[in-house]
């Protein structure tokens, strides 16, 4: 059953609103926010995750502080257009242990957010030393309950959070702190999800992760530390795999490609070795072909490029192509191809494209690999990203100088191969126009996509070291304000918990499960452009989670130019059941398509999810009501006047006609 809600957001509230955004940014370019004016002028610490903490629909910031001991939560308030700092402090106060990653999500699955918050007692001199983890559930009045659940330690690499069961509660793969046999043995923290009192010691079962996965297979993969291990879709079904990334002893690092087969675990796909100097990997479909790419950066001293290794898979049928096994028709986008690859083998060849952004920088200038000021491991990453809204994810690049904004742009054979160039693969051209606000940002430890207002553009955030070791870092906040004439859309798949108003207890009012985003799932859809070609694209939802991220609990991408509504809309989540998606047409662009996939336990399919839609006016709405009321004034007007014309002509008439009638009597 669909549910389709549709809430234009017309009123005096939004034409004020949309004045006031229009007068206060009014070029084409980037814009920097003071951060007085946006509720952070107290702030103290690093932004270290995403989250719609209270549910509104409006996504806030997980800061942890300047000596790494706590975590508050800033909520965004629509209205004021600022961050509200909580008013008791800091709501996750841990001492004598250095907290090293924080992930939100709804942990004891009441549909309410909660966070896991990671932290050791000594990471400079012992980087695989015991790794806490609690984790703190929300309590939906914007404080977390301060009896914490104590999770079994991991050690080494940081764990990552996923669904392995298929159930869609988070559960947790990584490295035990006290196993009794093998230290190097993958173990899994299940999720029970059978109790919600916070004391409980079996609220996650650690156990071996030789169920699932091959124990050799992975005994020959130590994870890196740190590494960028990933949960999303790489086959094509819409069923989130696994991306391990593995250590060898002489500091080479290869990747292990797991695919997802439902209730038979994982297999092992592919084994790739990464380039020396290679960093932290990020995922995207940089190519609109509807399959996930690869993006890391590789630096040797300062010398610096950026390579894009492309999913070669089926992709979408052309009109007069029948569906087959060498292509996906546009209603059966998730279909899995089994025969996937990455070539990791050959740069500048058709499906790997290198850009050589050392040429664009400048002397002494390189790409920043991590954060060394951090206490703790903390690498950073390249950020895909569709700022223009064209359909192609671009870039954002912190270098040890500034944070650069890289736009997409189609191969030339001055960038990429004739045979890149000729498939028409992608490549980067630095954005020099406009960006005043995000260059002369000093001292970048990280730069980030983030839709600061939820308006459907994707703004920057750079969070600037202060130089001082730990977590001290000052958020600048960086509006997108380009004018693009270009759609999009925004989604975002729940976790399942409850179908409409989850019960928070019997007092209180129950809420609707927005803050509680599921990792792993997965959009796929297709556009129709301005030439009339289809084109199909994909986006995961929080793909990674072990060194603080900072993914967005959504998914904002451009649909390019298109006269034409979303024609085909698929939204998977990682249950293990045939029909682990939902098929949803007609999307209207520029909108918010919220997936609840809620599922009672006798049914078996997507059936029963709902979808909530959106719609978010431009700022050209209010000005389109103005003159549809002036022409509505100026018609009546018109009418007006005609009919006291017309009146008055009748009165004359019946003179004229008493007059002959009087005239003839006589």
């Amino acid at each position: 059953m669909f549910k389709l809600l549709l809430l234009p957001l017309l009123g005096t509230a939004v034409f004020s609103q949309s004045f006031e955004y229009a007068t206060r940014f009014p070029q084409n370019k980037l814009y920097s926010l003071d951060q007085g004016t946006i509720g952070l002028d107290d702030f103290d610490g690093t932004i270290a995750a995403f989250g719609d903490f209270n549910g509104d629909k409006f996504t806030d910031l997980f800061v942890l502080s300047s000596d790494q001991s706590s975590v508050s939560v800033y909520t965004w308030n629509h209205q004021s257009f600022k961050f509200v700092a909580p008013k008791t402090g800091p709501q996750i106060k841990i001492d004598k242990l250095v907290i090293t990653n924080i992930i939100p999500g709804d942990y004891n699955y009441d549909g309410l957010l909660d966070v896991l918050v990671m932290s050791q007692e000594d990471v400079s001199n012992n980087a695989d030393g015991e790794i806490v983890m609690r984790v703190y559930t929300g309590n939906g009045n914007d404080t977390f309950d301060p009896e914490y659940i104590q999770l079994p330690s991991a050690r080494g690499p940081l764990p990552m959070v996923l669904d392995i069961s298929g159930d869609m509660r988070p559960d947790l793969l990584g490295y035990a702190w006290d196993a009794t046999t093998d230290k190097d043995e993958l173990n899994m923290w299940l999720n029970k999800g059978n109790s919600l009192n916070t004391n409980s010691s079996d609220f996650y079962e650690r156990v071996s992760a030789s169920t699932v996965f091959d124990k050799v297979t992975t005994g020959n993969c130590k994870w890196a530390h740190p590494h960028s291990n990933a949960f999303l879709d790489l086959d094509g079904d819409c069923l989130a795999d696994l991306v391990f990334v593995c250590e060898e002893k002489n500091n080479q690092k290869r990747i292990q490609l797991w695919t997802n087969e439902r209730k038979d675990g994982f297999k092992l796909s592919q084994t790739l070795y990464l380039p020396d100097g290679a960093g932290a990997l990020s995922f995207a479909d940089m190519d609109g072909d509807g399959s996930i790419d690869i993006v890391f950066p590789v630096c040797h001293g300062s010398t610096c490029k950026i390579h894009v290794v492309y999913n070669k898979q089926m992709g979408l049928c052309s009109t007069n192509q029948d569906s087959n096994s060498s292509c996906r028709k546009a209603q059966n986008l998730c279909v899995a191809d089994p025969g996937f690859t990455f070539d990791f083998d050959n740069p500048q060849s058709e499906n790997y494209v290198v850009f050589d952004i050392d040429a664009e920088l400048d002397d002494g200038e390189y790409i920043q690999m991590e954060d060394a000021l951090f206490r703790g491991k903390l690498p950073v990453a390249i950020h895909p990203g569709d700022y223009n809204l064209d359909g192609y994810p671009d870039l954002l690049v912190t270098t040890n100088k500034r944070a650069i904004l890289l736009e997409s742009i189609i191969c030339t054979t001055e960038l990429c191969s004739k045979k890149a160039t000729s498939a028409s693969k992608r490549s980067f051209s630095i954005v020099n126009k406009g960006v005043s606000a995000l260059t002369d940002v000093t001292r970048p430890s990280q730069a980030v996509f983030f839709d600061i207002d939820e308006n459907g553009s994707l703004d920057m955030l750079v969070l600037q070291s202060t130089g001082r070791k730990g977590a001290d870092r000052t958020p600048n906040f960086v509006i997108n304000n380009y004018f693009n004439d270009a759609f999009f859309l925004k989604g975002l798949v729940s976790n399942g918990v409850c179908s409409s108003y989850c019960p928070v207890d019997p007092v209180l009012p129950g809420l609707k499960p927005y803050g509680v985003s599921y990792p792993g799932a997965t959009f796929k859809f297709t556009v129709l452009d301005t030439s009339g070609v289809k084109r199909v694209h994909q986006v995961s939802q929080l793909s990674q989670s072990a060194y603080m991220p900072l993914q967005t609990p959504y998914c904002l991408f451009g649909l390019g130019r298109t006269n034409n509504y979303v024609e085909e809309m698929f939204a998977g989540v990682t249950r293990h059941q045939e029909h682990n998606y939902l098929f949803y047409e007609g999307v209207i662009p520029n909108s918010q398509l919220i997936f609840i996939p809620y599922q009672p336990e006798n049914i078996k399919d997507s059936s029963s999810w709902k979808v909530e839609l959106y719609i978010q006016p431009a700022d050209y709405v209010p000005w389109v009501l103005v003159a549809l009321i002036a022409a509505a004034c100026g018609l009546g007007i018109v009418v007006g006047a005609l009919y006291w014309a017309e009146k008055r002509e009748d009165e004359t008439e019946r003179r004229k006609a008493l007059h002959i009638i009087n005239f003839d009597a006589l």
